[in-house]
């Protein structure tokens, strides 16, 4: 077997400072060696095992390759190379966990796949973070042509999606970046920073693309108040709604706006979503496959609010006009003012006609304690009384 230093930093954290803590840990361990390769894997159980007789490393090795992958999972690196690539990345992770991945080179012939016995830690959580690595990495890495990004903002856009943030420095990126993921490009971004106490705006203004937008308040309003304001600056035919903390499927704008071109009567589209736990030391973990569709009940007037929480339609993209029609969302000073204003919005547009069904998963929703949402989920059977009932 080729001799190989093996990695034994391990990763921690969702936030971007800890994704580039973990870096600087990595390569300060490849620097301290002369191997020609590296073994590194971020989870401690997948490096035993990959240094174990299961999965040995190939005794020749082309020149050309730089990285060995184990059933999709990134092992063995070589150690110029690795260097290399982690003294340039300076992206978004949902967690610092995936940062081999994010590393993997988007000329496929440089990486060497071997299958394994087993599969590799986070299988599920790869299934939906790999497209948005691999879309990505192709946009930096591409030479981009003169006044490109700029022709694609002077475009009229198909899509506006709306991004209300406060305090969400942690999770922005990972959100603005499955945005750049998306296979239809004919959209806008527009992200309303309502009075962070963080560095949330400065993440915001980091991403240079001419179809991102940034406007701020210097005090916390309440995101019905922002979202209003992003409304009005909108110039796409459809709305999307987007959290600073979720993140997009890389076929959501396209497969949303498509069901709404095809439904000239509908107002709203939805499809399923993927709900996530937030934990410190790992960031998001998978948790289950949500269809909307089944959440639909809430809207209607025989909804058991004393047996049931209420829960958004996930994810929503609207007609702009039938959002304009109803007033946007509702600007309240009383105490239902900052909560539930997604299930209020929705339910005055869903009046005039039944949400469109899009059976894919486009969606990635995070939850944590935390959450606006989650703290007052108590208050949801009073508020639907007053709110919802009149």
């Amino acid at each position: 077997m080729i001799p190989y230093a093996m990695i034994r930093t391990q990763p921690f954290g969702y936030r971007s400072t800890d994704a580039a803590s973990y870096r600087e840990r990595v390569i300060q361990e490849v620097s301290g060696t002369d191997r020609e390769w590296i073994l590194w894997s971020c989870s401690l159980s997948f490096t035993h095992r990959a240094s174990s007789a299961l999965i040995p490393m190939p005794l020749h090795i082309p020149d050309h390759i730089v990285c060995i992958c184990m059933s999709g999972a990134p092992i063995y690196w070589r150690r110029a190379w690795l260097l290399a690539a982690l003294a340039g990345w300076n992206d978004r992770l949902p967690a610092a966990r995936f940062l081999p991945y994010d590393l993997l080179p988007v000329d496929s012939s440089l990486t060497l796949h071997l299958e394994a016995a087993h599969n590799p830690p986070y299988q599920k959580e790869l299934e939906y973070i790999l497209p948005i690595l691999s879309a990505t990495r192709r946009l930096d890495s591409a030479a981009d042509p003169e006044g490109a990004l700029s022709s694609k903002s002077s475009q009229q856009p198909e899509v506006s999606i709306l991004m209300s943030i406060h305090n969400m420095k942690d999770t922005l990126g990972w959100s603005i970046r499955s945005v750049l993921a998306q296979t239809n490009e004919n959209w806008e971004l527009l992200i309303g920073d309502d009075g962070s106490e963080d560095e949330s705006l400065k993440e915001a203004c980091a991403f240079h693309d001419g179809r991102i937008r940034v406007t701020a308040e210097s005090r916390n309003r309440g995101k019905a108040i922002m979202m209003n304001r992003l409304l009005t600056e909108a110039k796409g035919h459809y709305i999307l709604e987007l959290d600073g903390d979720d993140w997009l499927a890389p076929d959501a704008v396209a497969l949303l706006s498509d069901a709404l071109d095809k439904n000239p009567d509908g107002l709203i589209a939805t499809g399923r979503y993927g709900c996530w736990e937030r934990t410190r030391q790992l960031g998001p973990l998978w948790r289950r496959n949500v269809d909307s569709g089944k959440l639909y009940s809430i809207y209607s007037p025989s909804f058991n609010r004393s047996h049931e929480h209420g829960h958004p339609l996930v994810p929503r993209m609207y007609r702009k006009s039938s959002l304009v029609a109803v007033g946007g969302w509702r600007n309240r000073e009383d105490r239902f003012g900052r909560i539930f204003e997604d299930i209020d919005v929705t339910a005055r547009v869903l009046k005039q006609s039944s949400p469109i069904m899009v059976d894919a998963l486009l969606y990635h929703r995070v939850i944590y304690g935390g959450s606006t949402s989650q703290r007052s989920s108590s208050l949801f059977e009073a508020w639907y009384k007053q709110s919802m009932q009149g």
